[in-house]
């Protein structure tokens, strides 16, 4: 191979599995008619062409407030998860055990408060 290199081979498979992805997508992807209701917005729990001295939706508060607790458990124990193979202290094993039991119980408190159930 005298004047293509490695790198060249590899952008232009790479190139073509991702036009072929694409397209398959393309081809194969269901074409739904969207009514005027599903295309209009839906931000913060207020319906666009309501009132706008309509109540503010605390249940959307109140779930937005518990994905980002969740959201930063994920962020908290990444770091735990990815030293799993290293040798770690039975302090801090213990640590994030006690950790998820905390957030596995406020879960259960908001699932038994019904927090969680959007339906209501």
């Amino acid at each position: 191979m005298s004047g293509v290199s490695i790198g060249g081979i590899y952008l232009a498979v790479l190139s073509l599995i991702t036009l072929g992805l694409v397209g398959l997508g393309y081809v194969l992807g269901v074409k739904v008619g969207y009514s005027r209701k599903k295309l209009s917005t839906y931000e913060c729990g207020f319906e666009p062409m309501a009132s706008s001295r309509q109540a503010f939706c605390l249940r959307f508060f109140i779930l937005a407030i518990i994905f980002l607790v969740f959201d930063v458990e994920i962020a908290l124990l990444i770091p735990y998860v990815l030293s799993v193979g290293m040798n770690i202290s039975f302090f801090v094993r213990s640590a994030v055990f006690i950790f998820v039991l905390i957030l596995l119980l406020g879960l259960l408190h908001e699932y038994n408060e019904g927090s969680l159930d959007w339906m209501l």
